[in-house]
């Protein structure tokens, strides 16, 4: 059985063909790369689990600009989802489950492509994922912005940036 998936290449005339493409060194050294950095989230949760602690920076963001970034909370989200404590993770991030279900997929999708050395599939190179997943992240990011703002909790974190002391 062929495990390998076709990719569309379109000629000039505007008819597609279909390729088998095969991973090269540098794309496998990439994937090796990336699967390496895409484990490592799960080996902070195994050792927090395993009871070590593990000290992680905070939002680098809101250190120097007060301001969150988007992703800001996902850290303590996983470490409540590693808990299966679903709820707490939510009230955390909302997008952790999504974030996590995608982490999955990835790891998945790279351990195969790197098993049967070929390209599986390019489904985050569409730009309609990508521009969705961007329009969902930073509409969420921005509702919690201005829940912060609301809040005055935001005005806090400006006040004690680093950029705020600094001017």
């Amino acid at each position: 059985m062929n495990l390998s998936v076709r990719i569309l290449r379109t000629r000039k005339g505007g008819s597609k063909v279909s390729a088998h493409v095969p991973l090269s060194k540098p794309s496998t050294y990439f994937r090796l790369g990336l699967l390496g950095a895409s484990l490592m989230p799960f080996l902070i949760v195994l050792l927090h689990g395993l009871g070590y602690e593990v000290k992680l920076w905070g939002c680098l963001m809101k250190a120097l600009l007060g301001i969150p970034c988007p992703s800001w909370g996902m850290t303590r989200a996983m470490f409540a989802i590693a808990d299966a404590q679903w709820s707490q993770a939510i009230h955390y991030h909302l997008l952790a489950p999504l974030a996590v279900i995608l982490w999955g997929v990835g790891v998945v999708q790279i351990s195969f492509e790197l098993w049967t050395k070929r390209v599986w599939s390019v489904w985050w190179r569409r730009r309609g994922v990508c521009l969705s997943g961007l329009l969902i992240v930073f509409s969420y990011h921005g509702y919690r912005l201005y829940d912060l703002w609301m809040s005055g909790m935001l005005a806090a974190y400006i006040q004690q940036s680093w950029l705020h002391n600094l001017l």
